[in-house]
């Protein structure tokens, strides 16, 4: 058995273990990829992580988002995952998953499980429909845009300003990441003389499903423009995505979880067992 690292260029080849929206996601810095050949050159596992806060003061921390394969297999990947971790000073490592099976596998290696509801909220078109007559604004302000009509210059300053504040929403990548990798006529700005001062940016992965990836603004207007940015994202999404489309709501934190709350009342993540182990020596 052969074990390698997985990039964009040869993620295709384990597409039986990683779909193709975390495969996207090995081209993006914080994003590792381990995988298993036999003896034969077929691959026969795979493992995807995701380093968190590792370029501001905090510790750093992984996020298992795919792990694939037979029983030995992920055993295996487990051990060179944590020697890859420890490489990369992670103090700790978060697993979550509706499958109760793979959380008694990784109990063996030393994860606590909880059962819980999962932090991704699915919401569906019908729900934006309610929030866009909810949120109902006339005349929509001239000042709030499609990110689009966003210059290079103006995007680049505002997400400078986000560094600066410590605001990644969920991108710990955002530094790297260009204009055009958000869905650039429904993600929303609200711009203040010329310069951008609040955001709702979203993504579409390869299949189709939307996430919310970050949604902050700054100075004296701030919660209104928030709730004009919802409002006009919320229209766009339905002139331009078809009534099937699944967005995907990550409530990272108490602020997205009680405005999820708000907007999208009765609406329930899928129950999973949510892990974690301690990788500080």
């Amino acid at each position: 058995m052969e074990y390698i690292e997985i990039t964009c260029d040869n993620a295709e080849d384990f597409s039986a273990f990683i779909d193709e929206d975390m495969q996207e996601n090995l081209d993006r810095v914080f994003f590792r990829g381990l995988g298993a050949v036999d003896d034969a050159g077929q691959t026969v596992g795979a493992l995807v992580y995701e380093l968190k806060d590792s370029e501001s003061e905090d510790d750093t921390r992984s996020r298992i988002r795919v792990l694939s394969g037979s029983d030995e297999v992920k055993e295996e990947l487990m051990t060179r995952y944590t020697e890859d971790v420890s490489d990369e000073d992670v103090i700790e490592s978060f697993y979550e998953s509706s499958d109760e099976v793979m959380s008694k596998t990784l109990e063996s290696d030393g994860f606590s499980f909880a059962q819980s509801e999962a932090l991704d909220l699915p919401v569906t078109m019908e729900s934006i429909q309610k929030i866009a007559n909810m949120l109902k604004v006339n005349k929509m302000p001239d000042f709030i845009k499609p990110l689009s009509e966003v210059s290079i210059l103006q995007y680049r300053s505002f997400i400078k300003n986000c560094l600066f504040k410590g605001n990644r929403g969920l991108v710990d990548d955002l530094a790297y990441l260009p204009k055009n990798w958000f869905e650039m006529d429904v993600s929303s700005c609200a711009l203040d003389k010329d310069e951008v001062n609040a955001v709702l940016l979203l993504k579409r992965a390869p299949s189709g499903v939307l996430y919310v990836l970050l949604y902050t603004a700054f100075g004296p207007d701030a919660k209104k423009n928030l709730s004009f940015l919802i409002a006009n994202t919320a229209q766009k999404l339905l002139e331009n995505y078809p009534p099937e489309t699944k967005i995907i709501i990550r409530r990272h934190n108490e602020m997205v979880t009680k405005l999820t709350a708000k907007l999208f009342a009765g609406v329930k993540g899928e129950t999973v067992f949510s892990g974690s182990r301690n990788e500080a020596s």
